[in-house]
C-alpha cells in the first residue's frame, strides 16, 4: 500500500456532486452508501495489517476529516501554481445517514473538472485564451450574455451541449 490515493478518493467524491446539486448541494446517503464509501476509504488509507488499530468511531471520524479535505490544485499553465478547488464544505455524521454539503462550483467548471483537462487544453480547443475560459468558469458569469460562438466553442471543447453549461 503506497498510502492515500488523493486522486482516487477525489473522483469519488466529484462522482457525487451531481446528485447532490439536484438537492440543493446536499447529498444524504443512506447507511448502504456510507458503507460503501467507507469501504473505498479504507482500502485507500488504511493498511491491512494495522486495520485492527481503528474501531469504527475512528474510522468514520478520518473519513469526514477526508472527504472535507478532499481537493484538487487546478492549474492554467505549467508554470502556474493554481488554485486549490475545494468540493465540500461539511460532513456531518448521525451514526446512519452522512449528509455532505457540497460547494457550488459553475457547471463550465464542474464539466471541465470531469474531464480531467486544464483551462489551457479547453482554450486551446476552442480557439480562445485562458482568461475566456476562467471567465465563464466563475460562479456569476451568465453564459446567456456571452457571445453565441463562444458558448458553442465553450459547450463543443468540453463535450457537452449548450444548455448543459448554462444550468
Amino acid at each position: 500500500m503506497a498510502g492515500f490515493d488523493k486522486n482516487a478518493f477525489w473522483l469519488k467524491i466529484l462522482s457525487l456532486y451531481n446528485e447532490a446539486k439536484e438537492n440543493n448541494y446536499v447529498l444524504k446517503m443512506d447507511e448502504e452508501r456510507v458503507n460503501e464509501l467507507k469501504a473505498l476509504y479504507m482500502d485507500l488509507y488504511i493498511p491491512m495489517e494495522e486495520i485492527c488499530h481503528y474501531d469504527d468511531e475512528t474510522i468514520m471520524k478520518k473519513l469526514m476529516t477526508a472527504i472535507v479535505s478532499v481537493y484538487k490544485v487546478d492549474k492554467d499553465t505549467m508554470g502556474n501554481g493554481g488554485e486549490i478547488v475545494q468540493l465540500v464544505n461539511t460532513v456531518n455524521y448521525d451514526g446512519k445517514r452522512m449528509y455532505i454539503r457540497f460547494a457550488k462550483v459553475s457547471p463550465v467548471k464542474m464539466r471541465r473538472l470531469e474531464l480531467g483537462k486544464t483551462r489551457q487544453q479547453i482554450a486551446e480547443r476552442m480557439g480562445y485564451s485562458v482568461a475566456a475560459v476562467r471567465n465563464c468558469e466563475v460562479s456569476f458569469c451568465d453564459l446567456t450574455r456571452q457571445p453565441e460562438k463562444l458558448v458553442r466553442k465553450l459547450a463543443k471543447a468540453l463535450e457537452c451541449e449548450p444548455e448543459t453549461l448554462m444550468q
